[in-house]
């Protein structure tokens, strides 16, 4: 056997492994796991990490211990008992390579109406070499990516000589907190494992095979707005909170332009065109179609640079909320409530010997260096890259309609991620023959 396998036993290997990941896949995103409800699609990847034989503990979510940390968001569900998973391949005895953390969340989004959807969400479909359903792209087929690159290398009859980590985590989604609950056990010795145990850390999110050099900041709010009831033959006397709230609505649209100016970007992002999004993504409000309504809530995502404290960016867009609703009606009632994310950006190192290790991996496999992306959303990485010294990046397989209808995943990308990743298994930690 020689001593490290070569690129093209890679990408062989990762063919040949494509029906293994095409029905791990499956079954993953058949268990269904919305943010609060995790707990099929946990059993499932304990059982799958169990039966790798990877040393598989559990981290229990319990936002008591982590509620005072810097990166911690007001949760948008219950703790409940819910856990996060955290596996370790461990090297033979007599060996000592480098280490990684894989970490990967396994939440996903709302699925919308099941009559959009070409089958149902959580029914996996192949078709035309894309893998269909509700976390094939956001983010089961990288995690499933990840544990294939450990399995592909044994099939080739070699194990990693470091640490290699997956850290499945609750409500990225919607907080993050998942990952920083795994984050503060591996600090305070409350897990088998130690943050020490690790030298890199890769988010395998769905960006297309590209290195992510930087994130915005999303903070979300949800602010109700209570007006004046009266019934519609008097609307005069009534106070419309659902009107009030577009023009609100519009008012933060302006700032979200001047936010977009060239001049007032941060350096990472000069070249996206448009970097910073605010997002009306729930309404909730009114009584009857007959009534002035009482009241209008608005969930908002709101997006802003690296360097923009969280704080100080919802105190400037709440003093805004409040300054036209004043100018609309001085009555309107105006009520803010910070829950859900609250999760500053980021700008990540790829110079660090690790990233430019990954970098090469995915050329070695690929034949060409991967894109760089200044993200306009934003990940789990930032725990690391705000709060470790760990160099850490996403790389993930290329996905579409991620949060929409026929979510899916490529699975000739999913074959390139594979083997990049053991790839840079091979360079960074080492192998040795199993």
């Amino acid at each position: 056997m020689a001593a490290t396998p070569t690129p093209d036993q890679l990408r062989d290997a990762a063919q040949a492994l494509t029906p293994w990941m095409i029905d791990t896949l499956s079954a993953f995103v058949a268990a269904p796991s919305p943010s609060g409800a995790e707990q099929p699609a946990a059993d499932f990847l304990e059982g799958l990490m169990q039966d790798m034989g990877l040393d598989c503990e559990r981290i229990v979510l319990d936002s008591r211990q982590i509620e005072g940390l810097a990166l911690f968001s007001c949760p948008c569900d219950p703790d409940g008992g819910r856990h996060n998973l955290l596996a370790r391949h461990l090297p033979p005895a007599g060996t000592k390579g480098r280490s990684v953390l894989f970490n990967g969340h396994l939440d996903v989004v709302p699925t919308g109406p099941e009559s959009l959807w070409t089958a149902g969400p959580y029914v996996p479909r192949v078709e035309d070499g894309w893998l269909y359903g509700r976390g094939a792209g956001d983010m089961k087929g990288g995690i499933v990516c990840a544990l294939a690159a450990l399995q592909l290398l044994r099939t080739l009859g070699f194990a990693p000589a470091g640490t290699v980590g997956f850290n499945a985590v609750l409500d990225e989604e919607n907080t993050g907190n998942g990952t920083l609950a795994t984050l503060h056990a591996l600090q305070t010795a409350r897990a088998k494992a130690k943050l020490t145990d690790f030298d890199a850390v890769i988010i395998p999110e769905p960006f297309g095979e590209t290195l992510m050099s930087a994130q915005v900041g999303v903070s979300w709010l949800f602010v109700t707005l209570t007006g004046r009831p009266a019934h519609v033959a008097y609307m005069g006397q009534g106070l419309n909170p659902i009107e009030a709230a577009m023009a609100i609505m519009a008012d933060l649209k302006e700032l979200e332009a001047e936010w977009n100016l060239p001049e007032n970007r941060h350096p990472a992002f000069s070249d996206v065109a448009h970097p910073v999004n605010f997002n009306l993504g729930r309404i909730e409000g009114g009584e009857w179609n007959s009534s002035v309504p009482c009241t209008c809530t608005l969930g908002l995502r709101i997006g802003y640079y690296p360097g923009m404290d969280p704080a100080d960016v919802e105190a400037q867009v709440g003093a805004r909320i409040r300054a036209k609703a004043r100018a609309l009606n001085p009555a309107l009632v105006v009520e803010i409530d910070a829950r859900g994310h609250r999760s500053p950006g980021c700008v990540y190192d790829l110079e660090a010997p690790a990233m430019r290790t990954l970098a090469t991996a995915h050329a070695k496999i690929t034949g060409q260096p991967p894109a760089r992306l200044a993200c306009t959303a934003t990940t789990d990485g930032r725990h690391f890259r705000l709060a470790t010294d760990l160099p850490v990046t996403n790389y993930g397989p290329t996905a579409r309609n991620i949060h929409g209808i026929d979510e899916a995943v490529s699975l000739e990308s999913m074959q390139r991620v594979t083997a990049a990743m053991a790839q840079f298994i091979v360079d960074w930690c080492g192998v040795v023959a199993a």
